[in-house]
């Protein structure tokens, strides 16, 4: 994918008031939840597919509950928040249907903090969309003047969220990101810095600001090893903070494997796995990617099975496996990842042939090929 390493620098076309700045920077901290560093993983119970079905239902008041109760649940115990962000994450689709709903939803509940922040994540994926993945250069005034336009609505969306509620972690990541578009290292700054007085465990906001300040957005890689060490105070209240030290290396294995040095990516994959720790779902899918890339079927299969429990129904995560599960011959295991794919995001020529492969499938056709690991 080509990246937009070089971009010149692109203003906002929205401004925020000087209120809502205010208020973002005001209000006040809370006490810190407390988590303790040697635990399971808290299961996974929010579902794109089933979160999505409920808003073409317009079952408002469905999505309200269990947003508002992940919320909960993260500002009691912030090792929970892997439920939060993924729920919302149902909501960052390219699905223009999901527009009109999400209009209705904040129509009928003007106070729902929930309804705010669904829309404004929805809004940040089409204005990224909008922008394509160009460099500047490559990339029309058009172009940047549809995402900025729809940054601009996307950030209204998420400061009425804060509004509504202060600690909304994945709010404020939703500002970062819409900065991170539009080159607004100031509006980012003061988002995170408003974000740590009031949510401070919050992965999601810290995650969105490390990414911020990878070199291809302008920023560069002792920005963002520095950002990792300052997040490393909260990491015994909140042990996936430990993971932000792998992402300097991943972005590093990143662009060695844009310049085709696989051998140099996998080293960077490998330290930052170290670094990040046996909790970095996004240390497991670059490098679990990159054997797939390298023919290493069973070597890609440990490191995205072992992703795909960390952080759940990511879409690249899904296809991959059930590439790596057509490889070993394994049709059923191979449904199940398409299938679950399907709840949230429609796949693509390649993942629907592999789908029909899947449900034709001749067991008489395999004679002592590698089924892979169970």
């Amino acid at each position: 994918m080509t990246t937009f390493t070089k971009r010149k620098k692109i203003k906002f076309l929205w401004i925020v008031s000087g209120e809502a700045l205010t208020f973002l920077l005001v209000v006040a901290a809370s006490g810190l939840a407390h988590v303790t560093t040697r635990r399971p993983l808290p299961p996974f119970t929010a579902n794109k597919g089933e979160l999505l079905q409920k808003l073409r239902d317009r079952n408002f008041q469905d999505l309200d509950g269990q947003l508002n109760s992940y919320q909960v649940a993260f500002e009691k115990d912030a090792f929970t928040e892997g439920n939060l962000a993924v729920a919302f994450e149902a909501f960052c689709s390219p699905d223009p249907a999901l527009g009109p709903l999400l209009d209705e939803w904040v129509a009928k509940n003007p106070n729902s903090y929930p309804a705010h922040l669904a829309r404004a994540e929805y809004l940040v994926t089409a204005a990224y969309q909008a922008r394509g993945d160009q460099y500047a250069d490559e990339t029309s005034a058009g172009q940047f003047a549809e995402m900025n336009a729809l940054l601009n609505k996307a950030v209204k969306d998420a400061l009425a969220a804060i509004k509504l509620n202060a600690k909304s972690g994945v709010a404020y990541a939703a500002v970062i990101d819409a900065a991170r578009g539009s080159s607004d290292d100031d509006m980012r700054e003061r988002t995170l810095a408003a974000g740590l007085k009031n949510a401070p465990l919050s992965m999601a906001i810290w995650v969105s600001s490390i990414r911020a300040l990878q070199p291809r957005w302008g920023g560069s890689y002792g920005a963002m090893e520095r950002l990792a060490a300052e997040a490393q105070k909260y990491a015994a209240q909140n042990p996936k903070l430990v993971t932000l030290k792998g992402f300097p290396d991943v972005e590093r294995g990143r662009v060695a494997l844009s310049d085709n040095d696989p051998e140099g990516a996998m080293r960077f994959y490998d330290q930052a796995l170290q670094e990040g720790g046996d909790l970095f779902n996004s240390g497991y899918t670059s490098r679990g990617l990159l054997f797939l890339r390298l023919g290493r079927y069973d070597d890609a299969l440990r490191d995205l099975d072992r992703a795909n429990h960390l952080r759940p129904q990511e879409p690249q995560v899904l296809e991959s496996l059930a590439y790596i599960y057509a490889h070993f011959k394994r049709p059923k295991d191979t449904l199940a990842m398409i299938q679950e794919y399907r709840t949230f995001a429609e796949p693509g020529p390649d993942l629907v042939n592999l789908e029909l492969w899947a449900q034709n499938f001749d067991p008489t056709s395999v004679s002592g090929s590698r089924k892979g690991r169970d």
